[in-house]
């Protein structure tokens, strides 16, 4: 399917989205302070979203579960946050899992649905398999695993940290709309381009140089440790009691249905669901298909 755009002078088709949402909160971690949101009551789900992304990823989610589940949003510092991350933090992949695990304990969280999707989906993967003392269940939505981490269609992004002003070259490229629709950008990633997230993460990447030093340092931790990091993780979950629902869009060419099928065939208490006329974002394509996956998996396990 062709990917079509919502222009920016377009409203949100998807109603009032994060305005709507309570003022972020703040939590301590290892990488240092990080802001959350959270919508609703009830058991615990907590969103990761992707890398140059913000929470804002998921803001078709409360509508269709926060009137019977805590839907919880982190900021991790992977591009489109406001709180730069300590000198030195770790912002590797297991660094970033990390400050998940450290979140879940601030809030004293238990028995929490971890729900990953594209970059957040290899560091749901990666809590999962070094800190599941807090979790109940996993939904992996279209996701990096295995050696795709960064996927093939998206390798250039190992370089960018190696060009002098190569993160801000890459937040001034994503403001260009004739871009959006580009296979190498979103154009293979989502049915429907949503340049108002996608201008408004660019501006949050633009806005301060220790946001782009953080945005750098991650690009680099991927690219030093992502298919190790997502390798080790496969490996230690073949054998978790954790229950994996691997929810995967069927026309995604970025991170093929053959990744979620070995994934599946791997990992013991993996269970494989396919969602036609959906690509990697899967929140964007089929959000109404997803929540009742995610709502029916929290009911039976």
């Amino acid at each position: 399917m062709t990917s079509h755009v919502i222009d920016l002078v377009t409203p949100d088709p998807y109603g009032e989205g994060m305005d709507s949402w309570p003022e972020p909160r703040q939590a301590p971690t290892h990488l240092g302070t990080i802001e959350y949101r959270e919508v609703g009551v009830g058991p615990p789900i907590v969103f990761l979203h992707l890398v140059l992304a913000g929470p804002d990823h998921w803001d078709r989610m409360p509508s269709l579960l926060a009137d019977r589940y805590r839907c919880i949003f982190p900021t991790l510092p992977m591009g489109a946050h406001r709180l730069s991350a300590d000198e030195g933090a770790d912002l590797t992949p297991s660094g970033l899992a990390r400050a998940i695990a450290d979140l879940l304990d601030h809030l004293d969280l238990t028995d929490v649905t971890l729900v990953g999707n594209d970059s957040g989906g290899a560091i749901s993967q990666i809590v999962a398999a070094d800190h599941p003392g807090r979790l109940g269940r996993v939904v992996l939505t279209n996701c990096d695993m295995y050696d795709d981490f960064p996927p093939k269609l998206f390798a250039y992004f190992k370089l960018i940290p190696h060009v002098p002003g190569g993160i801000a070259l890459l937040a001034w490229s994503l403001k260009i709309k004739l871009f959006w629709p580009l296979p190498f950008v979103f154009g293979r990633l989502t049915n429907e381009v949503d340049g108002v997230k996608i201008n408004r993460w660019a501006d949050a990447l633009l806005a301060d140089k220790a946001i782009r030093r953080d945005t750098k340092r991650v690009f680099e931790g991927i690219s030093a440790h992502g298919p190790e990091s997502t390798n080790r993780a496969a490996e230690a979950l073949r054998t978790t009691e954790l229950p994996i629902l691997v929810a995967w869009g069927a026309d995604d060419r970025a991170f093929k249905p053959s990744l979620a099928e070995r994934f599946c065939r791997e990992v013991e208490a993996a269970e494989l669901v396919m969602i036609d006329d959906c690509k990697t974002l899967v929140c964007w394509d089929q959000p109404e298909r997803l929540a009742e996956l995610i709502d029916g998996f929290v009911t039976r396990t």
